[in-house]
């Protein structure tokens, strides 16, 4: 049986381009200035959707395992049960 994989990679992103302003708020001051380039959203998304699909497709390979596991328990379990006590 192939081992799951259960530690994840980490992958790199990429650092901003500019290092982020210090602000001080001033009355003339525009609040679009005062937050992050849309970049920054735009890579912590996809970051995001990309471990949200690894994570998934791993919870999908340990149910399937889980289910093979439960079925070879029943299986042990039955042919317990079909043995005479002599025999234990």
């Amino acid at each position: 049986m192939e081992s799951l994989k259960l530690v994840q990679k980490t992958k790199s992103t990429r650092s901003p381009a500019k290092p982020a302003k210090k602000h001080t708020v001033k009355i003339d001051d525009d609040l679009i200035d005062l937050f992050p380039l849309p970049r920054y959203f735009q890579v912590h998304f996809q970051h995001i959707h990309e471990n949200a699909s690894d994570l998934h497709d791993e919870l999908t390979q340990l149910k399937d395992y889980v289910a093979k596991v439960d079925e070879k328990l029943d299986r042990l379990t039955a042919l317990l049960s079909r043995l005479p006590e002599h025999a234990l």
